[in-house]
């Protein structure tokens, strides 16, 4: 997260053919994973939204202070949010990986202290990129759960 907010962040990722972009969906299990999704066709998919700029994604990152302290930066550590603003009184469902590295099942505990109508779908062996490895699964749940 910290890297996506550098000012040249959009300048790096674009560097040989979007290198370190890659590098986030096979370290997370893209290509290797337990259901191996990311083929040169869904590449060339990705390529060609990527060449009309990286700037939006990366001030997506760029515009929370929610990410990982660093020296010159607190961050999220300095972050003081109303627990009501932090509620979500709706129903809401959560399909959750359990093998997302970026997103580790431990941060699951509590959250349904704050989401009380809170369902929860957590699919062993997925990770971040549930998605694209289990489509059909996530279609399903989200067909039920607005049923």
């Amino acid at each position: 997260m910290n890297f996506l907010i550098q000012p040249d962040a959009e300048v790096l990722l674009a560097e040989d053919d979007f290198r370190r972009l890659w590098e986030f969906f096979t370290n997370m299990g893209a290509e290797d994973g337990p259901n191996p999704w990311l083929t040169e066709t869904i590449k060339a998919q990705y390529r060609e939204v990527w060449r009309q700029g990286l700037t939006g994604p990366c001030n997506y990152y760029r515009a929370s202070p929610l990410r990982p302290p660093r020296p010159s930066d607190p961050a999220a550590a300095a972050v003081t949010i109303p627990r009501e603003m932090l509620e979500i009184h709706l129903p809401t469902l959560v399909i959750w990986g359990d093998a997302d590295i970026a997103l580790p099942p431990a941060l699951l505990e509590g959250l349904s202290d704050y989401v009380p109508q809170m369902e929860l779908r957590r699919v062993k062996g997925a990770t971040h990129w549930i998605v694209h490895e289990q489509p059909e699964l996530v279609a399903g749940y989200l067909q039920q759960f607005l049923r």
